[in-house]
């Protein structure tokens, strides 16, 4: 079933396509926000908060656009509120065992490892660009969109992005 159908079914009373919407749109949601957060508990977190929130302001909600990039909306902004209030963890006090252990399942590869120190290091604005392009295979107006820029902003922040993803993942960086 389409948005627009499920947004009227909702605002009808009908749970069902409350559900609905909510199923389709969790896994994308918490897959953005485990990106986003690099842990698995406060990604869970806020993916139900993003829920929550959409819930307790379903009221006020007026569909001029795509429902699931309003989700990604208020998933960006929760992030960003929830990793302003994380206190950073030092790591001499991680104890190595837990960091080898990394709750019973093995690490990806190195290779996973390097990208993902990679995006870190990009300014805030090109991180979240490449998230949403090639994480979440989001269209470059939809991205435009999310983070309430113009699409010509967009594409240059991809750009950057992507040449200094490039460089800080050289060759030299692989061998």
């Amino acid at each position: 079933m389409d948005d627009e159908r499920l947004v009227r079914e909702i605002k009808s009373g009908d749970t069902e396509a409350l559900d609905e919407l909510i199923q389709k749109y969790y896994r994308d949601i918490y897959a953005y926000c485990f990106r986003r957060m690099s842990c698995r508990a406060d990604a869970e977190d806020v993916t139900q908060d993003v829920f929550l929130h959409f819930c307790r302001n379903f009221d006020s909600y007026t569909q001029r656009g795509k429902c699931r990039n309003y989700l990604y909306v208020i998933a960006r902004n929760l992030c960003v509120n929830a990793l302003q209030k994380k206190p950073s963890l030092p790591l001499s006090s991680v104890e190595p065992e837990r960091l080898a252990r990394d709750d019973g399942r093995v690490r990806r590869a190195d290779t996973a490892g390097s990208v993902r120190a990679a995006l870190r290091r990009l300014p805030e604005e090109q991180r979240e660009v490449v998230l949403l392009r090639f994480y979440q295979d989001l269209k470059l107006k939809d991205i435009a969109q999310i983070t309430d820029s113009g699409l010509s902003v967009t594409k240059y922040r991809l750009y950057q992005g992507l040449k200094a993803l490039g460089k800080l993942l050289s060759k030299e960086d692989w061998r």
